[in-house]
């Protein structure tokens, strides 16, 4: 085997595509830590498989067999809906599901698009700007602390521990990004504690006020205060990542670009293809919970599986020869595996898809001439790989 997985290498980051191919090709089930029994599978079919097959693979890390540089990872002891199966799991989201339904999120879509268009405004006012900085960080966080309904003077404080606790998804984290973890997750948890018994004697039309309101003892309130902390944090980076990754791929393909501006029913499908294309988050993980074997190679009962959602969107065995390549055209975008699939699908992919939905079209109809500045910059993450900057005109 040639191959050689570095998520790390500063060209791995930049286009991370060539090794997934190769990986795919040569070592479809690969062993990043062979000490530790850390497995890497990359083809869409293994990926697919395992998201649907709930009876055989868990979000759970009972059991987990890792060496001790994993034993501290800061997620695996939040009693959360991302880390937990049923029946917790269950519980939670039926009360999450009441506190944000479709309806919730379409009736946001006015507000959505004043808050696009202010942004846009400033955009042809300065010509020239950073995406990121200008709009994809800054929108999610407005967008998710609108909707929670966390008062406007809170939010550069909300902004900075969230911030810090984002690093949570991370799968390793250093000893510094820890401690600023449980620093700022103990510090939102007192706020939100608060927050929360505000709205118990001053509600509003918000997410707060109705999982306050409508919870029939499906949560306790500890867990109550960890699911709104994970909404803070969970949704707004994701989303950045998307609207990021959409207008760098229309910015870098002219002709896509072109096709959604001029045929408005490709918006939606503008958003499944980025996110096929370059998926807002790239990895995710399970842990059987018997032994199985994937390509000849054993897994025990209780090893992680890290599932790279990036590869499995670009396997030619399931989209063809022009895997690699955007295209707003391309059938059944939304087989992509972005959002997860089974009862671990996004809870927050609706709220995510109507961003990038108002987003896209709008801004290659207002400005036709998009175009990058300069290539852009990346962060060297695992699982939140992305642009740190995107420099695009718009004139």
């Amino acid at each position: 085997m040639t191959v050689i997985y570095n998520p790390f290498d500063p060209s791995f980051v930049e286009n991370p595509y060539p090794t997934l191919k190769a990986l795919r090709d040569e070592a479809p089930a690969y062993q990043i830590m062979e000490a530790d029994g850390v497995w890497l599978l990359t083809r869409y079919e293994d990926v697919s498989a395992i998201l649907h097959d709930r009876a055989r693979f868990s979000v759970e890390h009972k059991n987990l067999k890792v060496g001790p540089e994993l034993e501290d990872v800061p997620y695996q002891s939040i009693p959360v809906i991302l880390f937990r199966d049923p029946p917790d799991h269950t519980r939670w989201r039926r009360l999450l599901s009441r506190a944000l339904t479709p309806a919730h999120i379409e009736a946001f879509r006015p507000r959505l698009t004043e808050l696009v268009d202010e942004r846009l405004d400033l955009f042809a006012e300065k010509g020239e700007v950073d995406f990121v900085e200008e709009y994809s960080v800054p929108l999610p966080f407005q967008v998710i602390s609108d909707l929670l309904g966390t008062p406007t003077a809170d939010r550069e404080q909300l902004f900075a521990w969230t911030a810090d606790i984002v690093n949570i998804t991370e799968p390793v984290a250093s000893p510094e990004a820890s401690a600023a973890i449980h620093r700022s997750s103990d510090e939102m948890r007192v706020y939100l504690k608060d927050l929360c018994e505000h709205k118990r004697v001053h509600p509003a039309d918000d997410i707060v006020s109705r999982l306050v309101a409508g919870n029939d003892g499906g949560m306790t309130e500890e867990e109550l205060i960890n699911h709104l902390l994970l909404l803070q944090v969970s949704a707004p980076d994701p989303t950045a990542n998307l609207l990021a990754y959409g207008v760098l791929a229309l910015a870098r393909n002219p002709d896509q670009a072109a096709l959604l501006r001029d045929d408005p029913g490709l918006d939606n499908d503008a958003v499944e293809e980025t996110l096929r294309y370059e998926a807002p988050l790239q990895i995710t993980g399970r842990y059987p919970t018997e032994d199985v074997d994937f390509h000849g190679q054993r897994i025990d009962a209780g090893t992680a599986i890290v599932m790279s959602i990036a590869s499995a969107n670009h396997d030619e065995a399931r989209w063809g020869p022009t895997a690699d390549d955007f295209d707003l055209r391309r059938d059944r975008l939304q087989d992509h595996l972005s959002f997860a699939r089974g009862i671990h699908t996004c809870f927050g992919s609706a709220l995510a898809r109507l961003q990038g939905e108002v987003t896209f079209g709008r801004l290659v109809r207002r400005f036709p001439d998009l175009s990058l500045t300069a290539q852009p910059q990346w962060n060297s993450l695992l699982n939140r790989r992305g642009p740190t900057r995107v420099p695009i005109s718009v004139r």
